[in-house]
């Protein structure tokens, strides 16, 4: 499990220091993501130990919603009055994600899942 850990920090610790010293306008948590899947592609296999790592993860994910959730309160006048322009962003971005992720899916998996 230690290793695992290491694994992730490590790609983000070299996603973030590509990021900054190359000056590429890609956060370093998704080079760093890259780079993971990268690393998972050239290995064949998710590791078990990274599987429970990120399932561990996942059931925190909750977590990070608090403080946004408390900035939607702070800020609800200045969100009321662009109301209708942050809807249609979070939509339209909701869809450009959906059909990006769906076309990624469809172009790397096998044949067998086509």
């Amino acid at each position: 499990m230690i290793y695992e850990i290491f694994r992730v920090l490590a790609c983000l610790a070299i996603g973030e220091a590509l990021s900054h010293f190359c000056a590429i306008p890609i956060p370093g948590t998704v080079i760093g993501l890259i780079l993971l899947l990268i690393c998972l592609h050239f290995r064949g296999s998710v590791p078990d130990n990274l599987s429970i790592l990120a399932d561990r993860m996942l059931g925190l994910f909750g977590l990070f919603f608090v403080p946004a959730g408390a900035g939607v309160i702070g800020y609800f006048s200045l969100i009321s009055s662009d109301f209708i322009t942050i809807m249609l962003a979070v939509t339209a971005g909701t869809f450009v994600t959906i059909a990006s992720i769906g076309l990624s899916v469809k172009h790397f998996t096998g044949p067998e899942l086509r």
